[in-house]
């Protein structure tokens, strides 16, 4: 079995412009290994998924022990990278979304999947605010020695529900991503 090291080295090398890494999603153990023996390189969880497997609502109505048990539990199963879902970091500050990659990352994932999205409010968080949250889960992968992905999302379209609104808001994605990353 590789390190957790190998494992997010390997997941990130897999992320080639041009040739995109196909990562399907489970959402527990027995799902995993059906992925797994299908030839996956990767693995990852989907927060929805994995929340009404648990028998709870999606967006971080979820227990964190419980999503942070899921995901040992996932780990254990696969020899393969695993990324999982954390929504919005479960927090809203810095510090609440470091404690959160640290949780993670001890629990063996070596990817996330992290949203803008204000999660129990409204909206998305402004760049400026989401770009601090993301520096704080970079910093506390680093200091770990794990070199975690951080697949960071903009929420900004699920603020227009009707499609045809959605090109108006392409610059604003751009900018954020441009931000994020």
């Amino acid at each position: 079995m590789s390190t957790q090291q190998e494992k997010a080295t390997l997941f990130t090398s897999l992320h080639i412009p041009g040739n995109p890494v196909i990562i399907y999603n489970g959402w527990d153990a027995g799902s995993i290994k059906v992925i797994a023996s299908s030839g996956a390189k990767v693995v990852g969880t989907g927060g929805h998924g994995v929340a009404e497997s648990l028998g709870y609502e999606d967006g971080e109505n979820m227990p964190i022990d419980a999503l942070m048990e899921n995901t040992r539990r996932i780990v254990a199963t696969t020899d393969l990278p695993v990324t999982i879902d954390i929504d919005g970091g479960y927090g809203e500050s810095p510090m609440e979304v470091s404690a959160t990659v640290t949780k993670a990352i001890e629990a063996g994932a070596v990817g996330i999947n992290f949203e803008d999205q204000n999660v129990g409010g409204e909206g998305v968080h402004e760049t400026v605010v989401q770009a601090a949250r993301i520096m704080a889960a970079r910093k506390t992968a680093d200091d770990a020695q794990v070199p975690l992905f951080i697949n960071s999302r903009t929420d900004i379209f699920r603020l227009a529900s009707d499609p045809s609104e959605h090109a108006g808001l392409l610059a604003e994605a751009v900018e954020r991503a441009t931000a994020y990353r």
